[in-house]
């Protein structure tokens, strides 16, 4: 809305709108709230423009067939056909007012109880700070004892609020787009971390079997020194005596070389499970930046909170095998997408009968073949067939390897198909 041409010749002070811009002149009964119909025209687009959302306004004309070619509307033609039908009262107006009553009820009972302007002007003023402007402007709008100054400056403060809102969405557009840059560096990192942790994760594999293969050689020897010292202790006086002496001696050394030689293997085999663990930890930090980094802008018009970027209604997601500290970020990832974890050890610590009572009530079941007994797998295999729910092995137990196959499930909204998985 803008000013008469005239107004701009005047000192900003003094310019006021005309009545017709911010004053309903179709006030009924003192004690009846207005209908949509009854403001004048000047109002009908901030008032649905504030407080019904494009969404509300578009799911209301489909499931009503209010305008032909409804579907093939932009925003801005679906906004302006809403605004010209509220001149009187026809299908469409009834159903904003339905809307309008509907979604905003807490607040029009709160100013029910509102019987002069103070204590109007006091809802407004608290409407503001707690976030509650839609509600409070069609509240107030329609009520039959809003006063002119009151009607007045809410319309003003409204009106102004949508530029704002404009120019705030411009700096939000610019933001969004340095975000997107920054996820993309971030996504290609966690690629080479990946790619860097399998590499490593091969080579521990293969370091393992070789030190296992030395450890079993040594068995034999340590049991050739036992017998000796047991030959030794039987033996009695002159030259047997030193030979055997000699002979357990050397046997001795034998052992002590070969049990410094275990010692060198036993801390080489827990330096490349440290190495395995730093690079799971690297993978699984760059994992949750990419998530926090997922930029989740919220439409100007909307009036909720951003949502989490993986929306997993309330599912129960089961997870068999692990460490206790990757467990730990896992449940506090999927509870921040809005679902519950079950875990299970896989039968280290836990009973074995808890595992059933988990997988009986999961929607979907993640196992870390590298951290999990056979025997765990095969029963949750055999569960999830025997229910038809999702069965998700996984390669690694890191935080990245189970966000990324949870996000190329097929969880958000409707029923899952284990056949998709």
């Amino acid at each position: 809305m803008s000013a008469p041409t005239s107004a701009f010749l005047l000192e900003p002070s003094t310019w006021t709108p005309p009545p017709e811009a911010t004053s309903p002149t179709r006030r009924r009964r003192a004690s009846e709230r207005l209908k949509i119909w009854d403001l004048p025209g000047t109002c009908h687009c901030v008032t649905i423009g504030t407080c019904l959302t494009l969404g509300d306004l578009r799911r209301t004309a489909v499931r009503l067939g209010l305008f032909q070619g409804v579907e093939r509307m932009t925003d801005y033609e679906l906004h302006g056909a809403y605004v010209h039908a509220m001149d009187g009262r026809n299908r469409a107006s009834s159903a904003v007012q339905k809307l309008l009553e509907g979604k905003h009820a807490g607040m029009i009972r709160r100013a029910a109880r509102c019987e002069d302007d103070a204590a109007l002007e006091q809802l407004w003023d608290d409407a503001v700070g707690e976030g509650q402007i839609p509600g409070a402007f069609w509240a107030l709008l329609t009520h039959p004892q809003l006063g002119p100054v009151l009607e007045k400056r809410i319309f003003g403060e409204v009106h102004m609020m949508s530029h704002l809102c404009g120019a705030s969405h411009r700096g939000d557009a610019r933001v969004i787009t340095a975000v997107e840059r920054q996820r993309a560096a971030l996504r290609a990192r966690l690629v080479a971390a990946e790619a860097s942790q399998r590499a490593t994760l091969g080579a521990r594999d293969a370091e393992i079997v070789r030190l296992k293969r030395l450890v079993v050689a040594l068995e034999p020897h340590l049991h050739a020194a036992a017998e000796l010292r047991e030959q030794v202790a039987a033996l009695s006086g002159g030259a047997a005596v030193a030979a055997a002496e000699a002979a357990r001696g050397e046997a001795e050394r034998r052992a002590e070389a070969e049990r410094a030689r275990a010692a060198d293997l036993e801390a080489r085999l827990l330096a490349a499970e440290e190495r395995t663990a730093e690079a799971e930890r690297r993978a699984d930090a760059l994992a949750e930046r990419l998530l926090e980094q997922t930029p989740t802008p919220v439409p100007v018009a909307a009036c909720g909170a951003a949502r989490c970027p993986l929306d997993l209604a309330g599912r129960r997601i089961a997870y068999i095998g692990g460490r206790p500290h990757t467990v730990a970020r896992i449940r506090a990832f999927v509870e921040r997408c809005n679902g519950c974890l079950l875990a299970h050890d896989g039968g280290v610590e836990q009973s074995p009968h808890l595992l059933d009572g988990i997988l009986a009530q999961a929607d979907v079941v993640f196992v870390p073949i590298d951290r999990v007994s056979h025997g765990a797998m095969e029963r949750a295999k055999a569960e999830c067939a025997r229910r038809r729910a999702l069965f998700a092995p996984l390669a690694t137990c890191s935080l990245s390897s189970f966000a990324e196959r949870l996000a190329g499930l097929p969880l958000q909204g409707g029923e899952t198909d284990p056949a998709e998985a």
